[in-house]
């Protein structure tokens, strides 16, 4: 139940999950798409464009019940590399922490290069080691070599920036 005080929306508190904040403006639908959350039975509150002294705006999500693997928690940070994650329990924040980008990842993008080994032997996962260029997020493939920007990535896997 939602309630409006002084021109803030209240949300109700999960008892048990986790909330993802910080998240940059328009990527809490590709997280929600990402992990599959929409169509499930979890309770979820987003929120998009709030404002934040942090990053002027923001986007935010609530999910009751579910808490991130080590390797989910590196997918996430490839959406939201700036992004903060609080474990709830009891209502409680139990641990808070700021997503990194990890080294490598695997398994969770597809490549993009149409000519990569992944996409002839279903069985091999894309593998990405992650590097940052000027300032830029980029993502090289284990098996072509071919380096990519994050949004290309993103991108190609319909998770647009």
């Amino acid at each position: 139940m939602s309630a409006t005080t002084n021109d803030k929306l209240l949300v109700e508190a999960i008892a048990n999950g986790t909330v993802i904040d910080h998240i940059a403006p328009g990527q809490a639908m590709n997280i929600l798409r990402l992990f599959n959350f929409i169509g499930k039975h979890n309770q979820i509150t987003v929120g998009f464009n709030l404002k934040s002294g942090e990053m002027g705006s923001k986007d935010i999500i609530k999910i009751a019940d579910v808490t991130f693997s080590p390797s989910e928690t590196e997918q996430l940070a490839i959406l939201a590399p700036d992004a903060t994650v609080n474990s709830i329990k009891d209502y409680k924040v139990v641990d808070k922490y700021k997503l990194r980008l990890p080294n490598e990842i695997k398994g969770a993008f597809e490549c993009p290069n149409s000519n990569c080994i992944t996409h002839v032997e279903k069985g091999a996962p894309a593998r990405f080691s992650i590097f940052k260029e000027e300032g830029k997020v980029m993502m090289r493939c284990h098996y072509c070599e071919r380096v990519f920007a994050r949004k290309v990535l993103l991108r190609h896997n319909n998770l647009a920036l």
